[in-house]
């Protein structure tokens, strides 16, 4: 029997995958059979792959010309590589294994196609943008995209970088890149093979052993990338959860899952309590009833994660509910309905700052009230327009819930006239922003036959009125149509929205969830204690109590607390608690490092890679188990857990707790309150364990029993 090892550019070629389960399917049985008997096996036809790295061969996993591409390293497999025939067998040209001798780590090489210089495969996946690194250079070209184009798309993040590029590439590349990133296919047709293949191996091969290599592999401490996978549980590891919990439903949520509702319902429930999971098995259930069912959600990288999820405990529903993001599905609905939309962000900022200028000037009303550029735009994005206001009669009634800062009429009517000028430029310029493709997609959804018979929101209280209008529209009040799932003590976006006034009537047929399953006792009391004494908006008339009746039955270990001097000592404190928590036995790919801002994820990103362990920042992660430390902000954490959980910089500094420059007290308590909930969301991802560290002073939000409890000292090192 051979083990397994997994890479995190096999794990990349994976996920090209994820929407076709049939060749996921295929390249699982592919990979029992390897584990088996990798050689002299006819259903794998196993053969070494010529120009590339001795000991290297391929397997064949699907009649259509998928190959799977593995190095054998004594008695382990492993995964270098998995895709289309032509396409894998270059890249194999172009990787191999190296030892690391700066930190003794065993890496993955990859050619770096600007330079054809050889670089760590992680740190160059870490410095291209993110939206193509599915495909190589030599795929892209094969695709037909130029050069310039190539050097283009490897820049691009996100789906909005690309749609601003409609009028700038050509117009043949722009479609074949929308395909590639919404389809993973350029045209929906396979390649044929092309590349020339040796004979299949009859019995394995006699080569030279790499004792160095092997020896390197086998201590995984020293080579974090590569995951261990016994080969007898190969199939439990590839047929498994994220996290086997993370889908766990309890029989006491049965009901909530297959209940028949009258109308639109919703679930609300604290911090861990299923809320998602009863989501994901009431979309199963209604997808077994032949329903078309759409799971959708704000944060943009929470539908692939669910959907990883879902394909693993509900492969034969799979292809009967759509996850996206409710930007994305507003985009690709306009599109499919042959409604042009430009977004361009940047080019939506410049025409911010040309209507600010003009109505905020030194002598306004909203200059002398201090009210920041920043401010204004979050009240026109998520207020005004993100509320779809018809008016300023409208406006000027509106409760404004969710935000804190007073406006007076005066004031009112001018932000009503920035937000009319904001338009006007955007018009002006022929660009649309993402409330815009909300807006126009309600328009078309009126008018079009609907393509869902049920609609599912999670994390529905960070959603605005616009997005939830235009979903309500997809069902309206059908039979078991709309769900919204959601807490409003997690809100980390600034604004709101009321229920009654969408006219979303879910009396009757609202839950309430409150058995925390995710947290231990330790864990959830301190996140608790931190916004137990603020009231907070969910949706309803009235202001929610902050301190919650939740049963918690779990226990665990008391959170870990840091009390530095100086930032030498606070990471070197995290970086020995990120080890012993590896020395533990727990996972690298169970740790989560987060943090407010991007520029802290960055720093720690550099900080964990310095260690020899390699990190993932969040934006990359897709649901697939990974052995990559996690990084990222707390926004980008929501909807996500970990085993353990580590929060540095928990400092005044760390979150920007100090007043800004010409920031009113209003102004400055509504940003805090909205930090609060944020620091919450990111305790509350924590499973098993917690470490909080800070600089020199604490800050406020934390408990006050927390900061005066003994401070651990910084590890020597």
């Amino acid at each position: 029997m051979f083990d397994h090892r997994f890479t995190p550019i096999f794990n990349d070629c994976v996920q090209r995958y994820h929407s076709r389960p049939e060749v996921l399917a295929a390249l699982s049985q592919t990979l029992t059979e390897l584990a088996v008997k990798p050689f002299g096996n006819p259903r794998l036809q196993t053969h070494a792959v010529r120009k590339a790295q001795p000991d290297t061969f391929t397997s064949y996993v699907t009649n259509q010309g998928h190959r799977l591409i593995w190095r054998r390293v004594g008695n382990v497999i492993v995964l270098l590589l998995f895709g289309e025939h032509d396409a894998v067998y270059r890249r194999a040209e172009r990787l191999r294994l190296e030892i690391d001798d700066t930190q003794n780590v065993l890496r993955v090489i990859d050619e770096d196609p600007e330079t054809g210089r050889d670089v760590p495969y992680a740190k160059r996946r870490a410095e291209e943008g993110r939206l193509f690194m599915a495909w190589n250079d030599g795929e892209l070209t094969a695709f037909g995209f130029a050069p310039h184009e190539i050097r283009v798309l490897r820049q691009l993040n996100e789906d909005a970088d690309l749609t601003s590029l409609d009028r700038h590439m050509r117009q043949e590349a722009w479609q074949m890149a929308m395909n590639l990133a919404m389809y993973a296919e350029p045209n929906g047709e396979p390649t044929s093979p092309a590349v020339e293949e040796e004979p299949a191996l009859g019995v394995e091969p006699s080569v030279p052993e790499d004792r160095r290599l092997a020896a390197a592999l086998s201590t995984p401490r020293t080579s974090p990338e590569f995951v261990p996978v016994p080969a007898d549980r190969l199939a439990d590891w590839l047929a498994r959860p994220i996290e086997d919990w993370m889908v766990y439903l309890d029989p006491a949520q049965q009901d909530l899952v297959d209940r028949s509702y009258n109308g639109p319902a919703r679930i609300r429930g604290g911090a861990g309590t299923g809320k998602t999971v009863v989501a994901l098995h009431r979309a199963r259930a209604l997808a077994r009833l032949g329903k078309r069912v759409l799971v959708t959600t704000y944060v943009r990288n929470l539908p692939e994660v669910y959907q990883q999820i879902f394909a693993r405990f509900a492969p034969v529903e799979r292809d009967s509910v759509e996850f996206a993001n409710v930007h994305r599905w507003a985009s690709r609905f306009l599109h499919r309905h042959g409604v042009p939309v430009r977004i361009d962000p940047r080019e939506a900022d410049k025409g911010w700052r040309a209507a600010h200028s003009r109505v905020v000037t030194m002598n306004s009303a909203l200059k002398k009230a201090g009210l920041s550029s920043a401010y204004l735009r979050e009240e026109v994005d998520w207020v005004v327009r993100g509320r779809a206001l018809p008016d300023l009669e409208s406006y000027l009634a509106l409760e404004r819930n969710g935000r804190g800062t007073r406006l007076s009429s005066d004031l009112r009517r001018d932000v009503w006239r920035l937000a009319t000028e904001y338009a006007t430029e955007l018009r002006n310029r022929g660009v649309a922003d993402f409330t815009d493709v909300l807006m126009r997609a309600h328009e078309v959804v009126k008018n079009v036959p609907s393509e869902y018979d049920a609609v599912i929101v999670d994390e529905a209280q960070d959603l605005t009125d616009a997005a939830l209008r235009l979903l309500y529209a997809l069902v309206g009040d059908r039979p078991n149509g709309l769900l919204l799932v959601g807490d409003g003590q997690q809100t980390i976006y600034p604004g709101g929205f009321n229920l009654a006034s969408l006219g979303v009537q879910v009396r009757g047929r609202s839950h309430v969830l409150t058995h925390n399953y995710r947290n231990t006792r330790q864990v959830y009391e301190i996140a608790q204690a931190v916004v137990g004494g603020h009231p907070f908006d969910d949706g309803g008339d009235r202001p929610e109590p902050g301190l919650r009746a939740v049963e918690v039955s779990r226990t665990g270990v008391p959170p870990v607390i840091c009390a530095t001097t100086s930032q030498e000592d606070h990471d070197l404190a995290l970086a020995a608690a990120i080890e012993s928590a590896i020395e533990d036995g727990t996972g690298i790919g169970d740790l989560a490092v987060l943090v407010p801002t991007h520029a802290l994820a960055k720093q720690y990103t550099e900080l964990i890679d310095a260690l020899g362990l390699p990190a993932q920042r969040l934006e990359d992660y897709e649901g697939s188990p990974t052995p990559l430390v996690k990084v990222g902000t707390y926004q980008r954490a929501k909807g996500l857990e970990f085993k353990r959980v580590f929060l540095p910089r928990l400092d005044v500094d760390g979150l920007s707790e100090r007043p800004a420059r010409g920031e009113d007290p209003d102004t400055h308590a509504e940003r805090i309150a909205l930090v609060r909930r944020q620091l919450f969301v990111a305790m509350t991802r924590a499973r098993d364990g917690l470490w909080l560290g800070w600089i020199g002073e604490p800050s406020s939000l934390l408990p006050p029993t927390l900061t005066c409890l003994s401070a651990q000292p910084a590890p020597a090192r």
